[in-house]
């Protein structure tokens, strides 16, 4: 889940001086990340998103590539990572890592992607596999990054019991990072002798991710290796854009987690294939911090900070960079060594409930606004929205989606212009059988790993239009919710007497009930008849002349 290169060029360089945090200021009524909490739950069969958004299936595993040759979409998917194909927001390429657990089931998907605004859908032009051969394939693809000059970045979190060195270049097999053009889907050559290579001098670890900063030579990458080599890596290459050569360090607190505040960047061999090869060893020699399985690291649009996560504890960290110490280092949000099992209040528009935070804090993404999205691989598999003015004393915390039985939400990256998000759903329960209605109307049943598009209805698919100019009810609460009664209560307060209408939508967008009522000034109770209407999620919309209010509910 890894910064878009719009959201890279906004962010600080690496070393300059970080800003005040921002303020929680009230998003763009159509911003893709304003929304109301959806209610915390165990998984479900299905994907629960926020009332005012939507999905659309792309892909999922088993699937056919264009070529019949090339077989089918492996499983496992992981990082998604979309690049746009030209100026324009309405075509691009999304590459899916294959986090497998052999090199024949590892790999990386490339879709052609194009986005018709008539329908207000995305196509699949094509659906094609990275052929890694000339650089003796890949293994266990987890993470990755997309860089500022638009080509991804595949990272090996994982090798082979036994390494090898089968084409003996002096370089083991497995355990790097690659860099892929989407466009032509080759492994970059670095040195132009026809040969593609794998980026060496970033070290052999076992890779998670890789973010690069808008100077295009400051890199920071982390590995997931346990409780005592999960170390937090700079890498600065000698040449912009190019990430073949360069000084690699590691990051070594002045001090105990949970009490330093600095940190020293220590400089780890690599000008050898045998030093290359050796990273983890050798920073663990000179002393870096291991943090517990630090799974991703991204850069803050607004403030410049790097952010990381470790999995094992269930923490998010920050720091302020510069070129050879780290300076403001400290939690961000999850758990503590003072509080292992720290909850967060979340208001899903009806009630508000503490939800506890878990372990397993996995990717991460920024917005431009710096709204911090984090999904967790553990707990209860949720994808968090950590608002820019949080702080542990304060906690801004909500909930963007419940994800469906047995999959780890994986891999989000965002369109340039933020209006939509692509993320997978990696390898949810064979056993489900629900099925449900995305916004292109297929019939949708989580039961492989699936790549989807999210957006704001009205955005994707023929969904509910946003009402810009209006502003909501002071109050509006909607109860019993979820119901399995044949009334739905509406209580509201309104400023003055006047005209409103009710209308209830369904997951497509399609409205499915509507009615219109007078409102008297002060409170209104009013019954909407739910009888009908299926199981499953719908908005309610209250609309007068001057607000426009949406709530969710369940029908059960």
């Amino acid at each position: 889940m890894k910064h878009t290169p719009t959201l890279l060029a906004a962010a600080l360089l690496s070393g300059s001086a970080a800003q005040a945090q921002a303020p929680c200021a009230t998003l763009p009524a159509d911003h893709i990340s304003r929304f109301t909490s959806v209610q915390p739950s165990t998984q479900p069969q299905d994907l629960r998103l926020p009332a005012t958004h939507t999905f659309q299936l792309l892909v999922q595993g088993g699937a056919a590539y264009s070529t019949p040759a090339d077989g089918t979409v492996k499983e496992s998917f992981d990082f998604t990572g979309y690049v746009p194909a030209g100026p324009n927001n309405t075509s691009g390429y999304l590459s899916i890592n294959h986090e497998g657990s052999s090199a024949a089931t590892s790999g990386v998907t490339l879709l052609d992607l194009g986005f018709n605004p008539t329908t207000k859908l995305w196509g699949v032009t094509a659906k094609n596999p990275v052929n890694f051969a000339s650089i003796v394939g890949t293994y266990n693809n987890c993470s990755g990054g997309v860089t500022p000059w638009n080509t991804i970045v595949t990272c090996e979190e994982n090798t082979p019991t036994a390494p090898t060195d089968s084409n003996a270049d002096g370089y083991l097999d497995f355990g790097w990072n690659v860099e892929i053009d989407p466009a032509t889907r080759l492994v970059k050559d670095y040195n132009g002798d026809g040969k593609p290579d794998k980026l060496w001098k970033m070290g052999r670890m076992k890779h998670e991710n890789i973010v690069v900063a808008a100077d295009r030579k400051t890199v920071y990458e982390g590995a997931d290796d346990g409780s005592a080599n999960s170390f937090v890596y700079k890498f600065v290459a000698d040449v912009a854009g190019n990430l073949a050569e360069g000084k690699l360090y590691a990051l070594k607190l002045d001090g105990a987690i949970g009490t330093a505040t600095t940190g020293t960047w220590i400089q780890v061999p690599n000008s050898t294939p045998t030093e290359c090869s050796n990273t983890t060893p050798a920073a663990l020699a000179l002393g870096a911090t291991s943090f517990n399985g630090v799974e991703d690291l991204e850069i803050s649009p607004v403030t410049g900070q790097i952010y990381f996560t470790a999995k094992g504890p269930g923490t998010t960290y920050r720091f302020t960079d510069a070129p050879t110490t780290v300076s403001a280092f400290g939690i961000f949000v999850g758990n503590s060594p003072d509080n292992t099992s720290r909850s967060y209040p979340i208001n899903y528009g009806t009630a508000t409930v503490n939800e506890a935070w878990g372990t397993g804090n996995d990717n991460l993404t920024f917005d431009s606004q710096g709204n911090l999205y984090v999904l967790q691989d553990g707990g209860r598999n949720h994808v968090w929205v950590v608002r820019p003015c949080h702080t542990q004393a304060s906690p801004a915390v909500e909930l963007f989606a419940v994800t469906p039985n047995g999959c780890e939400p994986t891999g989000m990256t965002f369109s340039p212009d933020e209006k939509f998000m692509f993320i997978s759903m990696q390898n949810p329960a064979s056993t489900n059988t629900l099925a449900t209605t995305d916004a292109a109307g297929q019939s949708v049943v989580f039961n492989k790993s699936s790549a989807l598009v999210i957006s704001r209805k009205g955005i994707l698919g023929t969904t509910l239009a946003t009402e810009k100019a209006k502003t909501e009810l002071a109050r509006a609460d909607v109860y019993p919710n979820p119901t399995a009664g044949t009334e739905l209560t509406v209580e509201l307060t309104s400023t003055s007497r006047e005209a409103a209408t009710l209308q209830v939508f369904n997951t497509l967008g399609a409205r499915v009930l509507e009615q219109t009522t007078v409102l008297t000034q002060g409170q209104n109770r009013l019954k909407v008849p739910v009888s009908k209407l299926r199981s499953g999620h719908y908005t309610l919309v209250i609309k007068t002349a001057t607000t426009s209010t949406t709530r969710p509910f369940i029908k059960q």
